[in-house]
């Protein structure tokens, strides 16, 4: 068996490793740039006949290798740029020691071991044991880890492994050395080692069965006052599970760790979780209410993972979406449960319009399990995480929440401590609903957003309306849909509710007329996006309005209104000018007097974006659509300046704590403060510099900084000086500070240059990356300007960062995939950088792999 860098991994091919390591003592001697790694294996035969031995190794000292203790001779192993190969190993059972040596300083792609700040620290999923030791790196090797960490103690006095704490010591030469063992078998992406100058916050948790945990954060000095709401979090999360699902935790110490430079979110490492430290930092000066909800969530998802990811796991990569959709899919329930579920739900299906839909529909396109891949880095997508979790949440609307929380126990319980695929979950849920579900696996292997096509017709001997519902896409994997209907009369009384299963390519439902002269229902089809779908469906405008005024679903309610505003911005587009804007402003001023929740009434409010209204409408002219919306935007805010005027003031008061109805307030009153800076006498601006001044939560400031930079205020400058000079010595803060600047509006790629040579701005820090050159490639107006200066920008920064970190390089690279759909020249001039990109001498396999599928789309 041997293996290769560029090699092309498909899901047909896939079996199971012939060798395993069922345990392994791991020896650290900790140096920044010349650390030593010992791995000692025990490795037994799993196939049915002794084939070669191959461990996994990249950027990688070799140092040394035994059997049994012994040396090998070097033409008995063949050392390779990604791993040892042991052509013949001696028998079925054995003792495997190697060593090598790292440089975790140097390593700036921040997979394996790396520094971070005054830490080291490690990010192994999905293949970066590999970059840490030579080994069998792959999820269906489970191990039994037993870590000694030795160092100086004065760099590392903070030790840490997964698991629990079996000794420490501290010797006369000021070595420090610990030993860490997890008692849980795991594969290597779920191993983590952090070692450095690090402050300990401590808290506990009792469990159902009576047991109490010790929960710990651990940061970097100065920021032990930013951890209180982590804590919350963790333990409103574990609280949840119990009662929920009935999973208690299952060691004595859980642990997070805030890291400055990570890749990812965060990493749910058995009982050491690692964590973008804006994902645990936060208190109510420096983080706005979406940055705590985002901790709330994020953290709630990576303690879910011990069960649903680390105690059963994946067989294989390609099964990603088995524990990352269904983890998701939890961390989304829980996030309803601890806030509003319409406003959740909402939240979570525009981002599914926005980033996932668009995903489904461009040249990454892929089933939420993969075929094939190159670079698993590549893989960690919207459509794995976010529309396989749409996939659990329609099994969970199939046999219904009690039976889904049955299922999951049962399956955890079924395969604890197994690497398992998605077919033993959807199984085990079967099982407990005692019945197939014909269709849903395939909901695994096809690619796309399913469009489903509605037609109506009028049947006079029946006096009834015919409703013909068809899944215009694959035939080749036909799906289940479940489809959650309301229907209403033409005053907009809810008549009926019912949830249909579709199985299958086509339905037909049927419903009487409303009167004898075949007055037509209103139907309200797939609400709260009951199955991920785009719904094609031709109704009039009075229809939709209805519905934007009196649907009872909350979330279905809210997308008729936005499907109003698309409705208009279509009509306008294809006559050339304005056309009538009454409906909305008339459906506006009827959500005045309703009484909603505040933050449900914020949302209603809002009016969408550039890339969400040329998605809806399939227009890429974003010049055009832009004047359209500055139009429609400035109508609403001169129809209803009073309300506006009335609504800032209502709940300009606000205390700066995370309750539902402080929430509310703050977001409320930014909406308003929105539309009033768009009145064209700009009038208000005065109003929202006072509002940064005096804001006394994060959510006040941060919007009125955006929004002065949004409608090019003439008090934006001051605006951005207020916020640098408050908030320059505040890492994370800043990131907000540098992304607002280049998220909205033209020419914003000159501001970006300014902005990368600012003392502040780290290009080998992906926090600084995303907030410089992924706000500026998600802002249309900028980055897909006519002269190709976007493209240019972004292009040459891909370049810089294929040479310190390929994922960040691959990532950003990504945001290329919209440029088939634009207009003129541009997919020309957006080729001949994806051209120059994928003509670099030392190309990343992980950018290789993105440029050249955004490349065969052009």
């Amino acid at each position: 068996m041997t293996s290769s860098s560029s090699a092309i991994h498909k899901l047909e091919d896939y079996k199971p490793t012939p060798w395993l390591t069922p345990s392994v003592d791991l020896r650290f001697d900790l140096d920044l740039h010349l650390t030593v790694v010992r791995a000692e294996y025990e490795v037994v035969l799993s196939a049915n006949q002794r084939e070669p031995l191959f461990l996994n190794g990249e950027s990688l000292d070799f140092l040394s290798i035994r059997i049994d203790g012994t040396i090998l001779d070097p033409n008995e192993y063949q050392v390779s740029p990604v791993g040892i190969l042991i052509p013949n190993p001696p028998k079925d059972k054995f003792k495997l020691s190697v060593e090598n040596r790292i440089n975790p300083a140097g390593n700036t792609s921040l997979e394996g071991l790396y520094k971070s700040g005054s830490m080291l620290c490690t990010q192994n999923e999905p293949e970066g044991f590999r970059k840490i030791v030579y080994s069998i790196d792959r999820p269906d090797n489970m191990m039994r880890f037993r870590v000694t960490i030795s160092g100086d103690g004065t760099l590392f006095p903070i030790m840490l492994s997964n698991g629990n704490p079996i000794s420490e010591n501290t010797f006369a030469d000021g070595k420090k050395e610990v030993v860490w063992e997890d008692p849980y078998l795991k594969p290597s992406y779920l191993f983590a080692l952090v070692a450095g100058e690090l402050v300990e916050t401590k808290d506990f948790f009792l469990t159902m069965s009576g047991r109490e945990v010790t929960l710990k954060i651990f940061v970097e000095k100065g920021n032990e006052e930013k951890v209180s709401f982590a804590f919350d979090s963790l333990k409103k999360a574990m609280k949840w599970d119990e009662d929920t699902f009935g999973l208690e935790y299952d060691l004595d110490l859980f642990m997070i760790v805030a890291v400055e430079d990570f890749n990812m979110g965060a990493m749910e490492n058995k009982g050491l979780n690692l964590f973008n430290a804006k994902l645990v930092l936060a208190d109510k000066k420096s983080a706005t209410d979406e940055s705590f909800e985002a901790i709330l969530a994020v953290i709630a998802h990576e303690y879910f993972h011990n069960w649903t990811g680390n105690r059963v796991t994946l067989r294989n990569w390609f099964n990603l979406t088995l524990k990352e959709g269904l983890t998701v899919f939890r961390d989304q329930w829980f996030t309803e449960d601890m806030t509003d579920p319409a406003v959740k739900r909402i939240k979570d299906v525009l981002f599914l319009k926005e980033f996932q839909f668009p995903e489904d529909q461009g040249p990454m396109s892929h089933p939420i399990l993969p075929k094939s891949y190159k670079e698993m880095n590549n893989f960690y997508t919207v459509t794995v995480y976010e529309k396989g979790a749409e996939v659990i949440r329609l099994v969970s609307e199939l046999i219904g929440r009690e039976n889904f929380k049955k299922g999951l126990k049962h399956y955890l319980s079924k395969y604890d401590g197994q690497g398992v695929t998605f077919e033993e979950f959807i199984s085990s849920m079967e099982e407990v609903a005692s019945h197939s579900i014909p269709n849903l696996r395939n909901w695994y292997h096809r690619s796309g957003t399913p469009l489903i096509s509605v037609k109506e017709t009028y049947s006079q001997d029946s006096n009834e309306w015919v409703f013909d519902l068809a899944d215009t896409g694959s035939s080749e994997y036909p799906l289940v849909f479940s489809n959650s209907l309301a229907v209403f009369n033409r005053e907009g009384s809810l008549l009926k509710e019912e949830r249909r299963i579709m199985t299958g390519d086509r339905d037909q439902i049927r419903l009487p007329a409303l009167d004898e002269t075949g007055t037509k229902p209103i139907v309200s089809f797939f609400r709260s996006l009951s199955s991920p779908v785009r719904l094609e469906y031709k109704q009039s405008e009075e229809e939709i309005q209805i519905l934007a005024k009196m649907e009872t679903d909350g979330v279905s309610k809210f997308f008729a209104f936005q499907n109003l505003v698309f409705d208009w911005f279509r009509k306008s587009l294809a006559s050339g000018k304005e056309e009538n804007f009454s409906v909305i402003l008339d459906t506006i001023s009827d959500s005045f007097g309703k009484g909603w929740d505040k933050t449900y009434h914020s949302f209603y409010l809002s009016f969408p974006g550039l890339t969400q209204i040329s998605e809806s409408v399939g227009c890429y002219e974003f010049q055009k659509l832009s004047d359209l919306r500055l139009k429609a935007i400035q109508k609403i805010t001169t129809t209803f300046t009073p309300q506006f005027q009335t609504l800032f003031e209502e709940n300009r008061k606000t205390i700066p704590i995370q309750t539902k109805e402080e929430i509310g307030k703050r977001r409320l009153k930014n909406t308003a403060l929105f539309y009033l800076l768009h009145d064209p006498s700009k009038k208000f601006e005065r109003l929202a510099m006072m509002e940064q001044r005096e804001a006394k939560h994060m959510s006040e400031e941060v919007s009125a900084l955006k929004y002065l930079l949004e409608v090019d205020s003439k008090e934006k400058e001051n605006s951005v000086n207020l916020f640098f000079e408050k908030w320059q010595k505040d890492s994370l803060v800043l990131d907000v500070w540098f992304a607002a600047q280049v998220a909205s509006g033209e020419n914003r790629t000159q501001v970006a240059e300014e902005l990368e040579n600012h003392p502040q701005f780290n290009i080998r820090n992906p926090n600084k990356v995303r907030s410089l050159y992924f706000s500026l490639a998600r802002n249309p107006l900028s980055f897909h300007k006519e002269d190709g200066s976007g493209y240019d920008f972004i292009a040459d920064r891909i370049k810089r960062l294929n040479e310190i970190n390929p994922q960040m390089a691959a990532a950003l690279t990504k945001l290329f995939s919209p440029v088939s759909k634009q207009k003129g020249e541009l997919p020309k001039l957006a080729k001949k950088q994806l051209e120059s990109i994928a003509s670099l001498p030392n190309l990343s396999k992980e950018l290789g792999e993105i440029v050249v599928t955004i490349l065969n789309s052009l």
